[in-house]
């Protein structure tokens, strides 16, 4: 009798083990990969991922799991470059501040996404490196220039704009967007994903393989919300303590369904990082608003006639403080592009559609130079092509960055959650990695990591 009872006993501790096991036979993997797709189109890698977040994170491993480790593989070799600090520093700094801030219901989704990566055989990578891999800009960009005063402010990326009411041909909302990056990790930013958690809204972003968020910060939501950015340069400001970024990105667009509960969530344990000039828009009501969210200082401005444009720059005094940019130097990007940003939306003021946008995003009239040519300071950005490269973003002539893709998307579209996008340079300029170090020899030591980025046409994505 005694020897039945310990067999039972053992049957079923290990029916619970089996149970709480991520892996159980209650999820094989033909269960965890239930309703989830993956497509190419155009450069473009879309997919579609839906279940609870481990499953959803187990999906995202699967179908990336080979991209996501050639992405750390190339971000190691970057940020070494870019820093001086080895992966293995991102790692420990992700462990210490940013994993202990993460809500369960992400975590589980990034260890899915390491579970799901080793599936297809991808060993290597583990939950510390999801977690650097989602962090890396507010490393980068923000922690080691708080460790490190001496360092410059972060580097500026991305042109965009959002108008509505008055400003555009029928009244509804229009935002565009192309993300500003070199070209050895921008383009890992070839992702869509249709994202249908269990709880909250429903997500269409851009993203990079192994977030969980977009990075490029291109979202629209079931809840009518469509949101957009870009970096406020020069931004000196980050608290360790507080929540990454990432997070409150996500959490944001994934349970907000105004405005105001978008703002309140992303200010929320501001950590610093990632410093952005917002760029918000609600297709229910026609409103949209931009809020330059600093460390200590932000603003919010609102409206439902007219438009908000991002070109890196702040343009409240106090978030200024925060910054080392020489607001009084009209040369550089981002003040040239506010420039072009202006000419183009007053003098299209009332006709402002989706078609138009394409063009602006696409735009290569250089204001400091008068005349069209492709540089630092167009909104199609290409500092491969300009012959002074970007001082205020330290990056010398020639170098290698710029717009990787663009994306563009109205009320109409967002009710669908449908947008517009383009991988590789909005205009459709090819660049080739071989011809460029032909002639560009000084960046020969990017030769094993700095790949094409070919020409590819407009495609409307939606969701499932």
């Amino acid at each position: 009798m005694k020897g039945g009872c310990m067999r039972g006993l053992f049957i079923f501790l290990v029916s619970i083990a089996l149970v709480s096991s991520p892996l159980s036979s209650l999820q094989k993997e033909e269960d965890l990969l239930k309703g989830s797709s993956k497509i190419e189109r155009e450069g473009w890698i879309f997919l579609h991922l839906e279940g609870t977040p481990f499953q959803i994170g187990y999906q995202h491993g699967f179908f990336l799991g080979i991209y996501i480790d050639e992405a750390i593989k190339a971000l190691s070799f970057y940020l070494e470059k870019e820093t001086g600090k080895k992966w293995k520093f991102f790692k420990s700094v992700a462990k210490k501040f940013y994993l202990p801030k993460i809500p369960q219901e992400y975590l589980e989704e990034m260890k899915g996404i390491a579970e799901g990566a080793r599936a297809i055989g991808v060993k290597e990578i583990d939950l510390e490196d999801i977690v650097a891999l989602n962090s890396w800009m507010e490393t980068a960009w923000y922690y080691i220039p708080y460790i490190e005063p001496k360092k410059k402010g972060a580097p500026s990326h991305c042109s965009a704009f959002i108008a509505t009411g008055d400003a555009t041909k029928d009244g509804i909302i229009v935002m565009a967007h192309n993300t500003w990056i070199d070209y050895v990790t921008g383009r890992f930013f070839n992702i869509f994903i249709d994202l249908k958690p269990e709880k909250g809204n429903r997500i269409l972003m851009q993203s990079y393989p192994g977030f969980i968020h977009s990075g490029s910060d291109w979202y629209i939501s079931s809840s009518g919300l469509m949101v957009t950015e870009t970096t406020i340069v020069g931004f000196k400001g980050f608290n360790p303590n507080g929540t990454p970024e990432f997070v409150r990105a996500r959490r944001a667009i994934q349970y907000a369904n105004s405005i105001d509960e978008w703002v309140k969530i992303i200010m929320e344990d501001n950590n610093g990082g990632y410093a952005n000039s917002w760029l918000i828009g609600d297709r229910k009501t026609g409103e949209i608003a931009c809020l330059e969210l600093g460390l200590k200082n932000h603003s919010l401005k609102r409206t439902k006639n007219g438009y908000f444009a991002g070109s890196n720059i702040a343009f409240d005094e106090k978030v200024r403080e925060e910054t080392d940019l020489d607001y009084s130097d009209e040369t550089t990007t981002g003040m040239a592009r506010h420039k072009r940003w202006k000419e183009l939306l007053d003098s299209n003021y009332g006709k402002i559609d989706s078609n138009l946008a394409k063009s602006f995003i696409s735009d290569h009239f250089d204001v400091v130079l008068q005349k069209e040519s492709p540089s630092a300071r167009t909104l199609c950005g290409h500092i491969e092509l300009d012959p002074k490269g970007e001082p205020s973003w330290e990056r010398p002539p020639y170098y290698p960055e710029g717009a990787v893709d663009a994306k563009v998307t109205d009320s109409l579209l967002a009710e669908r959650m449908m947008s517009w996008a383009i991988f590789g340079h909005p205009c459709k300029l090819e660049f080739n990695s071989e011809k460029f170090l032909e002639t560009k020899s000084q960046f020969k030591w990017m030769k094993d990591w700095l790949k094409d980025l070919p020409k590819n046409e407009w495609v409307l994505f939606g969701i499932k």
